[in-house]
């Protein structure tokens, strides 16, 4: 799976529930995922369980900066656990703090996919 892009609103009614639409590529196929949670992250973690199948629970996650001003990029880790316990790591990186934090989602969800 990558990431391509993503949106997110809040839900209607509900202020502290974020709705999310992330444009992935499953298996080679192009796809609009949706899920919804109490942030981006979560409403990614949750589109990925739905839509791709693929169950992780994020344990820790951090982020840094590798530069400053506007050139800098963020760099997201995720550590993630499977449903039977295994915990892997993700690491994502782009200008934008929320897709970073995806891509590091992805990059976890991917290792768990390998790991079934």
């Amino acid at each position: 799976m990558s990431f391509d892009s993503h949106t997110t609103v809040p839900e209607p009614g509900h202020p502290d529930v974020r709705l999310l639409d992330a444009k992935v590529t499953f298996n080679g196929k192009e796809t609009t995922i949706s899920g919804r949670g109490n942030g981006p992250i979560a409403g990614y973690v949750d589109a990925i369980g739905k839509n791709c199948g693929i169950k992780i629970k994020v344990r820790d996650y951090h982020q840094h900066a590798t530069g400053a001003g506007s050139d800098a990029q963020a760099v997201s880790f995720i550590e993630a656990e499977t449903p039977d316990g295994k915990v892997l790591w993700g690491v994502g990186m782009d200008s934008n703090i929320v897709a970073a934090s995806l891509k590091a989602v992805t990059s976890a969800a991917n290792r768990a996919a390998a790991a079934k």
